[in-house]
């Protein structure tokens, strides 16, 4: 399984994995300019692909959200790995769903006890299965690795070749 949240592309330290169908590369790409956050790697099978792009703006050198929603709606989905935010202040990554243009759910690796979104349990079960939530959590030193596998299985988002 390929490991989206710890320096994905090893050149570039920064960056968001965004998972997407429904929307054209070409849409996206466009969309992403328009936020100032260059795409920096693409990928594509049969159902999702996949597009890296730098987390700071290049206008603002800055951390600025990107309006995700506006980018996928009239039925486009993103899946969005949002590798290190930060990694000066040690924050966790984080992973956002969003369909329609809507926030289904997100959640914070360093909190997985608030997930947030219009739907932000979406991924409990998943999580308690791969153990990283719940009663029987195991918490270890592949916590991320755990997670991530957990919502890759749930979404069923592919390895990826990129280019």
């Amino acid at each position: 399984m390929k490991h989206w949240v710890r320096r994905p592309l090893p050149q570039h330290e920064e960056i968001n994995v965004v998972f997407f169908r429904g929307v054209s590369t070409d849409a996206l790409t466009r969309g992403l300019l328009a936020e100032r956050r260059l795409p920096l790697a693409y990928g594509k099978s049969e159902d999702w692909s996949v597009i890296m792009h730098d987390m700071l703006s290049w206008e603002s050198e800055d951390y600025d959200l990107v309006s995700y929603g506006r980018l996928c709606r009239g039925g486009g989905e993103l899946a969005v790995f949002v590798t290190e935010p930060c990694k000066a202040k040690a924050h966790a990554p984080a992973f956002e769903y969003y369909r329609d243009g809507r926030l289904i759910t997100h959640l914070s690796f360093e909190d997985l006890s608030r997930p947030g979104g219009e739907n932000p349990h979406t991924l409990v079960q998943a999580l308690t299965a791969a153990k990283v939530i719940g009663p029987e959590a195991a918490i270890g030193d592949d916590d991320d690795e755990r997670l991530v596998q957990a919502i890759a299985e749930f979404f069923q988002l592919p390895e990826l070749a990129m280019s």
